[in-house]
């Protein structure tokens, strides 16, 4: 077989040639080729641009202990994104797929419960089996999240720090300044009362209630420490138009004696000066 030799471009355009023929079958011919430095340059008919693809990196799937500790440290510090911010998730900015991945990067895997509303909803839970219960849902409204609701169940014992403090009433006013209100819930069911606190930072699309049953009578008030009483579970909605959010209740000047801007400072003071009585006879 003869070797094959392929033709270089700017020959074969000079010779009117393409591609590769065998060796020696080739007959040069006898006129002078004009060097290649003063051919008129052959000039493309359009223009384009290469744009480069960038795959985007998504993140790694966590180990159990790694996503475990994660979540423990998100429920204990406040994570650095524009409010409203559930774990790197925004209501009206994050689309579905990134919610996704999101929640898989620690393990976790969105499941779809149903369409209400025009809006699809997906929810998940984890047990950190450390007396705390995370379960978040969220609204997709055009692949985007719309809002969001997180519940946390603390079953820890009384006394036990918060396993949630990011979202305490302290941490939050800290960070977001008074409350846009302050409103009370209180349960009459036997042996002891239970009540609801829901502070509303509406500037921020975010809302938070906290229902606990430790209360202490005195006469006929009721004496509520926020920042020190046992709360069992704690509820939290972010984004615009949340679904279900609570139902309104009695407001902070109604319940107490207190001031938006008094209740505000005696939550970021001393823990355990942060108490107040509520008059049960506003209550129905």
């Amino acid at each position: 077989m003869k070797p094959v030799t392929c033709i270089y471009l700017f020959l074969a355009i000079a010779l009117g040639l393409s591609g590769c023929v065998p060796a020696g079958s080739i007959t040069m011919p006898t006129q002078v080729i004009t060097p290649v430095s003063s051919l008129t340059p052959i000039l493309p008919t359009s223009t384009f641009a290469l744009t480069a693809t960038v795959t985007p990196t998504l993140p790694a799937i966590l180990e159990s202990g790694q996503a475990k500790e994660s979540i423990r440290i998100l429920l204990q510090e406040a994570i650095d994104c524009e409010a409203p911010c559930f774990w790197g998730i925004e209501p009206g900015r994050t689309t579905l797929d990134e919610a996704i991945d999101a929640f898989a990067h620690l393990g976790l895997s969105l499941k779809f419960v149903a369409t209400l509303d025009g809006k699809d909803f997906y929810d998940v839970s984890y047990n950190l089996n450390n007396g705390i219960e995370v379960s978040p849902n969220i609204a997709i409204q055009n692949d985007t999240v719309k809002n969001l609701s997180v519940g946390i169940n603390d079953t820890s014992q009384v006394g036990d720090p918060r396993k949630w403090s990011a979202y305490s009433p302290e941490t939050l006013i800290s960070r977001y300044g008074t409350p846009s209100k302050v409103e009370f819930f209180l349960g009459r069911v036997a042996p002891a009362p239970t009540h609801s606190m829901v502070l509303y930072f509406e500037t921020v699309e975010l809302i938070v209630e906290y229902i606990g049953s430790n209360i202490l009578i005195s006469g006929t008030q009721l004496e509520i420490c926020p920042i020190t009483n046992q709360v069992e579970y704690i509820h939290i909605w972010m984004g615009d138009d949340p679904q279900y959010p609570p139902s309104p209740s009695i407001p902070l000047e109604e319940a107490t004696s207190l001031t938006m801007e008094e209740f505000s400072k005696l939550m970021i003071g001393n823990p355990d000066k942060a108490c107040f009585k509520l008059r049960e006879e506003v209550f129905p």
